[in-house]
């Protein structure tokens, strides 16, 4: 079967492309973006990387898996239109690869990809040989995905898109219920409808449980319970699973330590970004803050939200808060609202906020240089929580920041 997968760069479309290989197809991708690094691992698993242009797309394709962030102009899906390619959700593809399969899934408003790891890694420990499957890499397995031998599959369904409702799993963990991409009332009708596909156990609310974690952050803490409630729920050694906690490394940017000064997070909503900026004032009384909005619908709807939380954080600590442009990845999209008007009414809260154009110096013509963001932080010396999704140039930045905020 032949399978092209549009967007392959990003995280949880290369994991199902991953897992469709692994699976004996033959399997082909495109993204919008360039030589990012995850190409090479696809490459080394026989995946064809290709141009965004629909000619990756051709008469012999079985199947074209698309994410909801796909627009209907995109060149690959025109051409599947053209030859009559069916299209298969994201969710839909990887509904297909599960079959057969016993399924534990991970949803939630936060905490998912942290979950599902801690998940992954627990019962890799107990020598249960499962396959994973992840919105993020996994720090001990270096990627998001793991290929398993047994029937065991551990998978991180979203919300986002309502995407989760492609799946019918044996157990389930809905680590939290917060608003985000829907009303509440929509959030609560969602997981009702999730929940009832479920045949096995479903947790909710974790027990507490006492045991060694180098995580940082209370929300790391449930994220813990919510695992290990689920483990003891199926019978597993508890003990050998308390003991595997002490030995995950955690997701990548999810609170992810880079060096001594910085902090790297994939934090995009409201309630991420709370759940960040408590756990990095653990660690540091005073520290500066940056953050991307992954989108200009999104900074529009949770506008509010947004400024409470940077408010909240303000009124009893110190540090700026810097906010870069909009993540912009093309395609058509309404311009709501701009970083530079959210700066202003972040200003107007309160908020120590500062708009920065561009993440490194950048030459003019007489020979000096802009304003960068690095500068700004280099100068002030201070520790640096980086937030921010979708961004491929950000976990970069942190790493490149890191090496020179000694």
């Amino acid at each position: 079967m032949n399978i092209h997968f549009i967007g392959i760069g990003g995280c949880g479309m290369n994991g199902v492309a991953q897992l469709a290989a692994h699976a004996g197809q033959t399997v082909s991708g495109s993204d919008r973006a360039i030589g990012l690094e995850i190409f090479q691992t696809l490459e080394k698993q026989g995946i064809t990387i290709v141009p965004q242009d629909g000619s990756g797309i051709t008469k012999e394709t079985d199947f074209v898996v698309y994410s909801t962030a796909i627009e209907n102009d995109n060149p690959d899906i025109v051409r599947a239109h053209e030859l009559g390619i069916p299209l298969l959700h994201r969710a839909e593809m990887l509904a297909k690869l599960c079959e057969g399969n016993q399924i534990i899934a991970v949803a939630g408003t936060a905490g998912k990809s942290t979950v599902t790891g801690l998940l992954g890694h627990i019962f890799q420990t107990l020598k249960k040989d499962p396959t994973v499957y992840c919105g993020a890499d996994i720090n001990n397995f270096e990627s998001s995905v793991r290929f398993g031998k047994s029937d065991l599959w551990i998978i991180e369904a979203d919300e986002s898109d309502k995407s989760l409702l492609s799946f019918h799993p044996e157990h389930a963990i809905i680590t939290n219920i917060a608003e985000d991409h829907f009303s509440l009332d929509e959030l609560h009708r969602l997981f009702t409808q999730f929940e009832s596909q479920v045949s096995g156990v479903v947790v909710k609310t974790p027990e507490l449980f006492n045991c060694s974690t180098t995580l940082p952050g209370k929300h790391n803490v449930e994220n813990i319970n919510n695992a290990l409630t689920l483990c003891k729920a199926l019978g597993l050694d508890m003990p050998k699973c308390i003991e595997a906690i002490s030995t995950f490394k955690g997701i990548e940017r999810r609170l992810e330590r880079i060096g001594d000064k910085v902090i790297d997070d994939f934090a995009h909503s409201p309630i991420k970004i709370a759940a960040a900026l408590k756990a990095v004032s653990g660690e540091f009384k005073m520290f500066n803050a940056v953050w991307r909005p992954h989108g200009f619908t999104p900074l529009f709807q949770g506008l509010e939200g947004f400024i409470e939380v940077f408010s909240n954080h303000w009124k009893t600590h110190s540090g700026n808060l810097f906010i870069l442009p909009v993540y912009y990845a093309g395609g058509t999209v309404e311009k709501k609202i701009t970083s530079e008007q959210f700066v202003e009414k972040l200003c107007a809260a309160g908020v120590p906020a500062k708009y920065v154009k561009n993440l490194y110096p950048v030459e003019n013509k007489k020979g000096g240089g802009s304003a960068s963001l690095e500068k700004l932080l280099l100068t002030e010396a201070l520790p640096v929580l980086v937030m921010g999704a979708r961004d491929p140039e950000l976990p970069k930045f942190a790493r490149r920041l890191a090496s020179k905020l000694c």
